[in-house]
């Protein structure tokens, strides 16, 4: 397992969010989701943008509420989108800060572990 850079940490989440409000979109039973989820997709193009250097203006990082939306609405029910929505606003938030990054494999002890456990019970969702 190689190594992920705060750029890929980043896409990682919005792959999985596209794919989670795409189906949403689909499933008029959960059209009440699709703003929340419209959000997440939105918030998450914005930091990419930051963190690749297309987008300026970063006031907006003390906007982002995905970090909420993961550990309030989605910890308990999908938990690999609320793990990769975290590990992308851990990054949202040192990054606003203006701190060098530490990445979370570099300071959660139980990463790979935690990594490992996801892919078992995400294949769908783990390699996105």
């Amino acid at each position: 397992m190689s190594d992920l850079t705060k750029f890929e940490y980043v896409e990682q989440a919005l792959k999985l969010a596209k794919k989670r409000y795409n189906k949403i979109k689909l499933t008029p039973s959960l059209g009440k989701l699709e703003p929340m989820y419209n959000s997440i997709v939105n918030q998450l193009v914005y930091l990419s943008n930051v963190l690749s250097g297309t987008e300026s203006d970063r006031s907006k990082l003390w906007e982002l509420t995905f970090g909420m939306y993961a550990a309030k609405e989605l910890e308990a029910s999908d938990e690999i989108f609320a793990d990769r929505l975290m590990k992308a606003f851990y990054i949202a938030d040192q990054t606003r800060n203006g701190l060098k990054v530490k990445l979370p494999h570099e300071v959660d002890t139980n990463y790979y572990k935690n990594e490992d456990r996801l892919k078992k019970l995400y294949p769908d969702d783990y390699g996105l």
